[in-house]
């Protein structure tokens, strides 16, 4: 197995994750059996990098994978396992809940775009340094912040760094490469790719659940013959998958792709893209085969403007209704952490 450093002061993680979204739930299916057999096969191949979320399943993914890695024997007192996760609370609450599913404190805490947006951007960061001043975790990173909001948010920390930036990443949607990895690369912060195989369509899926056909860049690269062609190409020489293709590609962008699966087989597909490597040639074809995704879907990954509106609108009357509204979504969002 391949392994970066994540940013210039994170973990040394496989260069392929495994993302295991909402495994456990009815949207997706699986069991802690099935979690058991991918985090399993995974390891076994070098993985360290399981992502998971406190809002997936209702906590069921947290609980899937904390038992996983428990019964496979995975976690050693060092902590060497790297654990992805994210609290939308602004406080360590969220940090505590996270731990109480998963059985262990993740090694890498997350931020997740957006937070309410009426209270200071500040104020949920400085959330992260007290979740891992108290032992909840040992590194930051942020999810889902464009270029503009992870350039304001670098100024809030004042204990620790953060570690990375994880967002929507794939041959379908570079609309990253735009804003977010200029502010990464200059300031030293890794990229986490979520979606990298744009819910299955650069693996050939054929599309029949509703998460896939439901998503526009699913539905755009599932109809790009000239893409799909040039990633079957490439996979043919290499005697390799699409997927694996289309997740080598990422990781010779310099980021690190955590793919999905609900099936133990395929996670021995998924890690062993991390060891293939393209010839710059094979990179620029990829380019070329997706060039116009650079500017698709937007000049940047969320537009700043949006924070911005939405903490003005949220601070005049005639819109007090709806803040009151979202702030008892809020409250009843963390009353469920603390489950």
């Amino acid at each position: 197995m391949k392994y970066v450093r994540l940013g210039k002061s994170g973990p040394k993680v496989s260069a392929v994750g495994i993302g295991m979204w909402e495994i456990g739930s009815r949207l997706w299916g699986g069991s802690v059996e099935v979690a058991r057999g991918i985090v399993t096969r995974a390891a076994e191949l070098g993985v360290n990098l399981f992502d998971t979320a406190e809002v997936y399943g209702g906590g069921r993914s947290e609980r899937a994978l904390g038992e996983a890695v428990r019964e496979a024997g995975l976690r050693t007192s060092s902590g060497s396992e790297q654990v992805a996760g994210f609290s939308l609370g602004y406080s360590s609450s969220g940090a505590e809940g996270i731990k109480r599913r998963l059985g262990f404190a993740p090694a890498l805490l997350q931020l997740h775009w957006p937070p309410p947006t009426w209270i200071p951007l500040c104020a949920p960061l400085r959330g992260l340094e007290k979740a891992v001043k108290a032992g909840l975790a040992e590194y930051v990173g942020l999810s889902n912040f464009s270029g503009a909001l992870l350039e304001e948010a670098l100024h809030c920390f004042s204990l620790l760094e953060p570690v990375s930036d994880q967002v929507e990443y794939n041959l379908a949607y570079r609309t990253p490469e735009l804003d977010v990895f200029k502010v990464t690369k200059a300031n030293g912060l890794g990229v986490i790719a979520y979606s990298p195989l744009a819910k299955g369509a650069l693996a050939g899926s054929p599309g029949r659940r509703s998460v896939q056909t439901g998503d526009r860049h699913f539905r755009a690269a599932s109809g790009d013959a000239n893409l799909l062609s040039a990633v079957k190409e490439i996979a043919d020489r290499h005697k390799a998958t699409m997927a694996q293709v289309a997740l080598a590609w990422i990781v010779a962008k310099g980021a690190v792709p955590i793919p999905g699966t609900t099936k133990p087989e395929r996670a021995a597909e998924l890690a062993s893209a991390a060891e293939l490597a393209l010839s710059d040639e094979e990179v620029a074809r990829l380019d070329k085969a997706s060039e116009k995704y650079l500017t698709l879907w937007g000049k940047g990954v969320f537009q700043h403007e949006l924070h911005q509106v939405c903490a003005l609108r949220a601070s005049v009357p005639r819109h007090q209704g709806l803040r009151r509204s979202v702030e008892e979504s809020y409250r009843n969002h963390l009353r469920w952490v603390k489950r």
